[in-house]
């Protein structure tokens, strides 16, 4: 009798700890528009972007990239320009693309000004763009600006690319923003 009782209770204990598998959503299709870079002569900029972009929605649980031919095609009829484009087309991309979410990024400056003073020289970044999503799971859309002046002093920045690596921190930054925004 001990015996049944005990697989009584492990039948149940196993079946208590499976339960919250049963809820398991799908993760969700992520459509990551290239980049629209509006730097002039700035390819690596591009580089950093797609890098960084795919390394936080592999980050994320939950979330997967799609690429495909149809995707692709979807992008392209969608003729985006140097801007980002509006909920509409990107709701319309989600739809045509068989996406969950759209995402789309445009730089328009990214360089570092120099700024002399008595105690040293510094750096000042003037990164500017804007960042664009839409969830077709909730039907929102994201839209916010991208904007960094951050100042550092200059020889700090001697041994590495500080424009660039801030860049693709603000990137990381935004697509978390984007797939945490309910």
């Amino acid at each position: 009798m001990k015996k049944l009782y005990r697989y009584l209770l492990m039948a149940v204990m196993a079946l208590c700890f499976s339960v919250p598998c049963f809820g398991a959503a799908e993760a969700a299709g992520i459509a990551l528009i290239p980049l629209i870079n509006n730097v002039q002569g700035d390819e690596l900029a591009n580089q950093v972007f797609y890098k960084n972009a795919i390394a936080a929605i592999n980050a994320k649980k939950g979330f997967y990239m799609v690429e495909n031919d149809k995707l692709t095609a979807v992008i392209d009829a969608a003729k985006i320009g140097n801007k980002v484009p509006n909920a509409a087309t990107l709701a319309k991309i989600a739809k045509d693309g068989d996406v969950d979410i759209v995402i789309a990024i445009q730089l328009d400056k990214l360089q570092d000004n120099v700024i002399d003073s008595s105690e040293e020289r510094k750096l000042q970044l003037d990164l500017q763009g804007y960042a664009v999503s839409y969830n077709k799971l909730t039907g929102k859309a994201y839209e916010h600006r991208l904007y960094n002046d951050k100042v550092i002093p200059e020889a700090l920045t001697s041994r590495w690319d500080w424009v660039h690596e801030e860049w693709g921190r603000v990137v990381r930054v935004e697509i978390d923003r984007m797939l945490r925004d309910k």
